[in-house]
């Protein structure tokens, strides 16, 4: 990815001369399956499930994606999903899928935060389920999903989260008006702060197309536009649901209080209605009490990327490193949403799905969507990288194809998210420890013979001391404000070493390699 990568990486904290590390991580599980309606009548039914080994656990968030086939032969078909923990339920999202001619396909996408008022010990499965409107022999759809679910509250970590819902909001504005918005949260420090909304969209006219945006307050009066969040969808009649996903990464709030809101608009037509809304909100930094632990992260908004042929292209690529932690098996949580558009011809079918060189694994999973000439839809996708070694560099790609060679598929508005899922036990820097941070500089890093210590501090004597990854001593030095130095190297074992800098009771850590 490009500039707008802001990668979290590798730093130490010390106690005395023993490397600290009080690394945490939140509890994850992912699944996919396929599963197929059957009979009759109208009931929910399983899609895929997963399961979470919780210890006094209060909140997590659930999210699923859903390819909807309806094949040639069945009639028009309104599916409906929904989130289930056994107890309490998600909103429902609706998705529309039209079958003429030609096997229909279409992207669902559905996001909850499930809430428990007595904290959870135990083992929970949460369970995406479809059913569908209408009955009749000639009402079956198939449903290939991916399910995901990640503890965000316990006794051990606890993330300032928040999460609105609204059952059905209709406007004819074509300025934006509140659809959902989240209750309160607060930022003890500095974090990021993950957004997802998912909802369905439909109209009361032939046709519409609406607009849908991510909107932020301190007061939970005025809002103003999150940058980079707003997707657009048509809606081709009237009995025409569609389901829409947005998603966003928020860097480097400062602490204070928050609200996000989902907001819709007109963009041509007369009406649009929004069913089923969820936003939800998290924040990568757990709170002062349950360790302050930050969780890096990183995003990117790539340009609009095409494609005409049944291959897939990659529409942006990330140099993802993952925190030294003292863990082999880090894990790294993937979500994108994006529109995509065919032009010259239908595009039979829009493909989308992730792809990573880390030493870990990612199960493959490819989403696709009919996406009818001059028309505009909208899709999500998400993934959970595993077992990552701590230290180990990977490059993870969001990518597309237009797997039926027809018309020219063109994907835009992508908003591509990443976050590991295992805290780095250094970046829990204070103000005070962040502007040290920055006035101290080593380079060149990796190092061969020697290198140099950039020194802007400007107040007071700053205590320099180095050692190896397993505590042991090897360097100290001592420099006066606005002093630069250089460190011979060519006796020092190859390998990772901590440089540990003090200034007026602040300490910082960095990480230097030697080759």
């Amino acid at each position: 990815m490009r500039k707008n990568i802001f990668l979290l990486t590798f730093l130490f904290f010390f106690l005395n001369i023993a490397i600290s590390i009080a690394q945490k991580s939140l509890e994850a599980s992912s699944a996919q399956a396929t599963a197929t309606t059957t009979g009759n009548g109208v009931n929910w039914m399983p899609v895929v499930a997963t399961s979470l080994n919780l210890t006094g656990t209060t909140k997590v968030l659930v999210e699923a994606i859903i390819e909807v086939e309806v094949s040639s032969g069945n009639s028009d078909i309104n599916s409906i999903f929904r989130l289930s923990e056994g107890t309490n339920l998600s909103q429902t999202i609706s998705r529309y899928v039209a079958s003429k001619t030609y096997t229909d396909k279409g992207i669902v996408a559905i996001s909850f935060i499930f809430n428990y008022s007595t904290p959870f010990t135990g083992l929970k499965t949460f369970t995406l389920e479809h059913t569908k409107t209408t009955s009749g022999a000639n009402k079956q759809f198939d449903s290939k999903a991916i399910i995901t679910a990640i503890e965000i509250a316990s006794s051990a970590i606890n993330l300032p989260n928040g999460q609105g819902t609204a059952a059905l909001i209709s406007t004819s504005s074509t300025g934006y008006e509140a659809v959902a918005t989240t209750n309160k949260i607060t930022l003890e420090k500095p974090a990021d702060i993950y957004v997802i909304s998912t909802f369905s969209a439909n109209t009361v006219n032939a046709s519409a197309i609406g607009a849908w945006s991510l909107k932020e307050s301190i007061d939970n009066s005025t809002f103003t536009d999150i940058p980079n969040s707003e997707v657009t969808r048509s809606i081709i009649s009237s009995v025409a649901i569609g389901a829409v996903t947005i998603v966003t990464l928020i860097k480097n709030k400062p602490a204070g209080d928050y609200y996000y809101r989902l907001a819709h608009k007109v963009n041509d037509g007369t009406n649009i209605t929004t069913t089923g809304a969820t936003i939800s909100a998290v924040a990568l930094r757990g709170t002062t009490a349950t360790g302050g632990n930050v969780f890096p992260a990183y995003s990117d908004f790539p340009l609009d990327a095409t494609s005409a042929v049944d291959s897939f292209s990659t529409i942006n690529s990330a140099p993802i490193t993952a925190p030294t932690n003292g863990f082999t098996d880090n894990k790294f949580f993937m979500h994108a949403s994006y529109n995509m558009a065919a032009s010259g011809s239908n595009v039979v079918y829009a493909a989308y799905q992730f792809a990573s060189s880390a030493g870990g694994t990612l199960n493959s999973y490819e989403i696709q969507r009919y996406v009818p000439v001059d028309k505009t839809g909208s899709g999500g996708l998400i993934g959970i990288v595993n077992d990552i070694n701590q230290g180990d560099s990977f490059n993870a790609s969001f990518q597309h194809k237009n797997s039926g060679g027809l018309g020219l598929l063109t994907t835009s508005n992508v908003n591509t998210i990443g976050f590991f899922l295992n805290s780095d036990p250094s970046l829990t820097l204070s103000i005070e420890e962040n502007i040290l941070d920055v006035n101290i500089n080593i380079y060149p890093n990796p190092s061969q013979e020697q290198f140099y210590i950039s020194n802007n501090v400007t107040d007071g004597e700053t205590f320099f001391k180095f050692y190896t990854v397993t505590g042991q001593l090897v360097h100290t030095l001592n420099l006066l404000p606005k002093t630069n130095t250089k460190v011979d190297v060519t006796k020092w074992n190859p390998g990772t070493y901590i440089l540990k800098a003090t200034n007026n009771g602040i300490t910082i850590a960095k990480k230097l390699i030697v080759e």
